[in-house]
């Protein structure tokens, strides 16, 4: 199985990197994570619906229609851990790719939320899309432990 993880912004720092690749290393061999980072289009001289319109066509390339796609978004709905594990579950039971797709700093257009089966959101905070990923991938281990009943979900 296929777990694309779509972000926009700039590409991981060591520290995140370092967060990433730890829970990364403990997953199943045949779950393959591919991140996608996208450079964000932000600039002074644009307006924020220009900034989103320009990094919703680079997200929608990156889309494949057969994949179960899930965008986080503040505004989606708020699933505990077991929440997040069955829909994760449900996708590997169905042998169905996944795609996550985190936004740039001014969030998702309605066309890239609009082509998402789930809307999901981690928190009512404001997390740094830097973080953000590491928390992606943390939850996508503690999917993988609740699932096999494994201690490190208590």
């Amino acid at each position: 199985m296929k777990c694309n993880i779509i972000s926009v912004g700039h590409k991981p720092s060591q520290w995140e990197s370092e967060g990433i690749n730890f829970y990364t290393k403990q997953l199943p061999k045949n779950f393959v994570i591919n991140y996608i980072d996208l450079k964000g289009k932000q600039h002074p001289k644009m307006s924020k619906d220009e900034v989103i319109r320009l990094e919703e066509s680079l997200i929608l390339e990156k889309l494949n229609p057969k994949d179960k796609i899930i965008v986080c978004d503040m505004h989606g709905k708020d699933m505990s851990s077991i929440d997040f594990s069955e829909v994760l579950n449900e996708s590997i039971n169905l042998n169905q790719d996944i795609s996550f797709v985190i936004g740039g700093s001014f969030g998702l257009s309605e066309r890239v939320i609009n082509h998402a089966d789930i809307k999901f959101s981690a928190s009512s905070l404001t997390f740094p899309h830097r973080l953000f990923k590491i928390i992606l991938i943390e939850q996508i281990y503690r999917s993988f432990s609740i699932f096999n009943n494994q201690p490190y979900h208590k």
